[in-house]
């Protein structure tokens, strides 16, 4: 296994900082970015991109839409519309969810739109060509069901796939569609799924399509890089259980016009790249290439760059994962597999799964638009609940209350500090406790643990900052505030950015927290004390953010 990114003690330089990338798993461009997506793994690759920062390491991110994934075209038909319009549209949306809450990276791109188009065609073929020149590539006539829905379609858009397939899981037998099981996790072909149907009319035959499936050679190869890139047991056992019943191979290709193409003479249809597999990998691609764009540098997913490479995603993309990206990243030769790839379960809401067509759900950019709201607060409740475990449950009475205690104890505490510290004549210099200095040496160290990139619980990380705040008893003096503040500034920058970036340069410092810094001291205050003026908030609040109460 790589050697994690070294993290030094509170007040130590960081002499030996590592390039990271962190590209986590693109979201579909067929509807916007609920809290489901923000408390998962976006949320989470914020907060590790932040606290690796603040280690002194240098990092970058990248995140994509996929705008060629099946669902767009499904829901493009229901509305009629251009599924590259409608892709685009969407895209914008996401991005604005996100960045709502706080996530943002250092570039967002829908690649399948405008002048992205090429670069994201070229990384396409550039992969498929090293698969090919490696002899990772099979093959296979499967049979794909065709139903009755589109008489006069292309022969690549009779085909039943996708979207429009639903069928039992042949492991666990609970529903499914496409060709993923969410419930388990399995990944099957149309024909190995149990009780097929069309979802917009009848199966009426099955007909053989020739499509590209990557071959992994070597005995067990996919099973060590496993253990090298630190996955968890449960995550493991849903791709060591595909293995042991598939090998080690994965469909590469689909039939269809709208997406990557890629040429064969061996396919007797047009064929895609598949959204959960090659081109789940091509999109990271094309964040590496993007990134290094015009500066000389090797991408972070070129076989010659040395950068720590880190991936999250949900359950849900367990096997494409696993599978279909790590499987492409070994079998050529030009192209390096993540060094880390963190999964978490599902989130529910209220109790059930989120449902876009049940209306129940809830997009990020609604609820940090409710008035007055703290997205650094809320920030703290979504890193609390992270499914990294099991399924955890968003309950919008335990949300406010949560909220509400979190928002009353830190809010408070930063007043009393700020309010000492301007007591302060404006030039008088500040100076850090050496006895707190101790205490936040060992909260620094236990939130390290927490967000350890070997064993990640983002839903611990909060607890040490808590314990900081508690730690401030009293009408604080100048030493003990200004040491309180640097302290949390450091603790909750990973978790609340917009207030700790405003105290850190309230107290002179430049740039945003930095752990080799919380002894510096403060010659001067820069403008007026920062406060978390935001308020509390109620149930309803939460409620209105439901569809319904405010259009999706």
């Amino acid at each position: 296994m790589k050697r994690s990114p070294t993290i030094s003690r509170i007040n130590v330089a960081n002499t030996h900082p590592v390039d990271v990338y962190i590209s986590p798993v693109n979201l579909t461009a067929n509807g916007r970015a609920h809290l489901g997506h923000a408390a998962g793994p976006y949320l989470r690759m914020d907060v590790v991109q932040k606290h690796l920062k603040r280690a002194g390491h240098h990092v970058r991110s990248g995140l994509t839409t996929d705008g060629f994934e099946n669902h767009v075209l499904v829901r493009a038909a229901l509305e009629n519309i251009d599924p590259s319009a409608l892709a685009h549209g969407f895209h914008i949306r996401i991005v604005e969810d996100l960045a709502s809450v706080g996530v943002v990276f250092d570039h967002f791109d829908d690649p399948a739109y405008g002048g992205n188009l090429q670069r994201f065609s070229k990384v396409g073929n550039a992969l498929m060509g090293a698969l090919s020149a490696a002899g990772s590539l099979r093959f296979l006539a499967e049979r794909l069901p065709v139903d009755d829905a589109g008489s006069a379609a292309t022969p690549e858009e009779r085909f039943c796939i996708g979207g429009w397939f639903g069928a039992t899981c042949p492991v666990c037998l609970a529903s499914a569609g496409s060709f993923f099981c969410e419930q388990c996790g399995h990944h099957f072909e149309p024909e190995e799924a149990l009780n097929p149907v069309s979802r917009r009319g009848r199966i009426v035959e099955w007909l053989e399509n020739s499509s590209a499936f990557l071959s992994i050679s070597g005995k067990d190869r996919l099973l060590r890089t496993w253990d090298d890139t630190a996955i968890e047991s449960g995550f493991l056992e849903i791709g060591t259980r595909y293995v042991a019943r598939k090998g080690q191979q994965m469909r590469l290709t689909v039939p269809g016009l709208h997406g990557l193409a890629w040429n064969s003479r061996h396919f007797n249809s047009r064929q895609i790249l598949f959204s959960y597999s090659s081109l789940l990998y091509a999109h990271s691609l094309y964040c590496g290439h993007k990134d290094v764009e015009g500066i000389g540098k090797p991408s972070p997913f070129a076989r010659e760059s040395d950068a720590f490479l880190i991936g999250g995603t949900g359950i849900d993309n367990t096997i494409p994962m696993l599978v279909g990206v790590t499987g492409c990243a070994l079998g050529q030769n030009s192209f390096r597999p993540f060094d880390r790839i963190f999964f978490n379960h599902f989130l529910r809401l209220n109790g059930s799964k989120f449902s876009t067509s049940r209306g129940h759900v809830i997009w990020a950019g609604e609820i940090a638009r409710i008035p007055n709201i703290s997205v650094d607060v809320l920030r703290v409740y979504l890193s609390e609940i992270c499914p990294e475990e099991t399924e955890t449950d968003l309950v919008s009475e335990q949300l406010v209350d949560r909220y509400n205690a979190v928002l009353d104890k830190i809010s408070a505490a930063i007043d009393r500090c700020t309010e000492s510290i301007t007591a302060m004549p404006a030039l008088a210099g500040c100076h850090v406790d050496g006895t707190m200095m101790v205490t936040l040496d060992r909260l620094y160290e236990k939130q390290c643990a927490a967000l350890s990139l070997d064993h990640l619980r983002v839903s611990q990380s909060s607890r040490p900052l808590i314990e900081w705040v508690d730690h401030l008893n009293g009408t604080p003096n100048h030493q003990t505030a200004y040491t309180w503040l640097m302290g949390f500034s450091i603790l909750a920058w990973p978790l609340m950015p917009k207030i700790t970036e405003a105290l850190w340069h309230w107290l002179g410092h430049g740039g945003h927290p930095i752990a080799a810094s919380a002894a510096t001291p403060s010659s001067h205050r820069c403008g007026t004390a920062p406060k978390i003026n935001e308020r509390r908030l109620a149930v309803a609040d939460i409620e209105r953010c439901l569809p319904g109460k405010i259009a999706a």
